[in-house]
């Protein structure tokens, strides 16, 4: 299953310390604004080695866009593109081949598979979201024709015992990645920033949560039964390595669930949906701000195996393209749904 989606689809190939890695992007209709330079913004915001709380592996992550464009636009055909892998320390992980890393796929891989690639986790590396990265950009692409007003925009909302307050409506990616932690709340990126140096001098690695908020999103969008919009965003993101489940609507719903319904279901004053429904009901998108939390569990490389190697002690920062790339991709995929169907805007 190296291939995600119906109508867009993205399909991922490559090792983490193989040659390349890369993508190859189909169903994206012709005329589409497309560059090398659109895709390159989104995955430098990936990239490892960006700060002190993350991976010091140096890889500049230079895409090459290798078919499915002419004169600056899509052509329908398949977008293929790689990116080449230069910066692997494969002796970092003799250590890994010999010693499976607890929580990780190290082991579970060798049983079901009787041969794998320990180096760098093989394709079970976080590096092979760059791939996803590159989908998102060419789904950004065709959201921003499509629908202008959408904004997809995810942030780092809480590491370990650390919990950002919420940010206010229009946040944007630019704002998001003020602070090297992805933090939008300058006093939380702080203390997290701080936490995070700690624990990568210790050998040991945090999780936290993902908040992603979709905003412009017009009413619809889903495909009941099977294809409703929550399920197929939990499938999504549920598919990122070390995520440990999705919540839906805000940071305070489990408090809200302890309401009677005549409480929980109260419309707001100003007579919109209330919030709590995540911007979704009926498996559809109500026309509401969509939100979601996405909860990372701690990274799996530890104590002397991580200080001698180049691991992230805390993914979170580096997962929040990852999460707005594959939300993206959910999108584009239902909105060509919903072109193709009988209720068509």
């Amino acid at each position: 299953m190296n291939t995600f989606g119906h109508l867009f689809r993205v399909t991922t190939f490559g090792e983490s310390h193989g040659p390349a890695m890369g993508a190859v992007v189909d169903g994206c209709p012709a005329g589409v604004p497309l560059s090398e330079g659109w895709v390159q913004q989104a995955l430098d915001r990936r990239r490892p080695g960006q700060s002190a709380v993350t991976t010091a592996r140096d890889e500049p992550d230079r895409v090459e866009l290798l078919s499915g464009l002419y004169e600056g636009k899509t052509l329908g055909t398949p977008i293929a593109a790689v990116v080449r892998n230069q910066d692997q320390r494969s002796g970092d992980y003799a250590a890994v081949a010999k010693a499976e890393r607890p929580g990780h796929a190290d082991r579970v891989w060798r049983e079901r598979f009787k041969h794998r690639d320990p180096r760098g986790g093989g394709r079970t590396s976080g590096r092979e979201t760059l791939c996803r990265v590159i989908g998102g950009a060419v789904a950004d692409a065709l959201l921003a024709r499509e629908v202008p007003a959408l904004r997809v925009v995810a942030w780092v909302s809480q590491v370990e015992r650390f919990v950002a307050p919420a940010p206010a409506a229009g946040l944007t990616r630019q704002g998001v990645d003020a602070t090297p932690s992805r933090v939008p709340d300058g006093a939380t990126a702080a203390q997290v920033e701080a936490r995070i140096l700690e624990a990568k001098a210790a050998g040991d690695s945090l999780g936290g949560a993902i908040t992603v908020r979709c905003e412009g999103l017009p009413s619809g969008l889903g495909e009941p039964v099977f294809g409703k919009l929550k399920a197929r965003l939990a499938d999504a993101l549920s598919g990122i390595g070390a995520v440990t489940g999705v919540v839906w609507g805000p940071a305070d719903l489990e408090a809200r669930l302890r309401l009677p319904g005549s409480q929980f279901h109260a419309p707001r004053a100003d007579g919109h949906v209330s919030e709590v429904y995540g911007g979704i009901q009926g498996g559809l998108s109500n026309g509401e701000p969509l939100e979601a939390r996405v909860l990372f569990k701690p990274t799996s490389t530890l104590a002397e195996v991580a200080k001698a190697g180049r691991h992230d002690p805390c993914i979170l920062p580096r997962a929040v393209p990852v999460v707005e790339a594959m939300t993206s991709l959910v999108l584009a995929d239902l909105w060509l749904a919903f072109l193709a169907g009988p209720h068509r805007p």
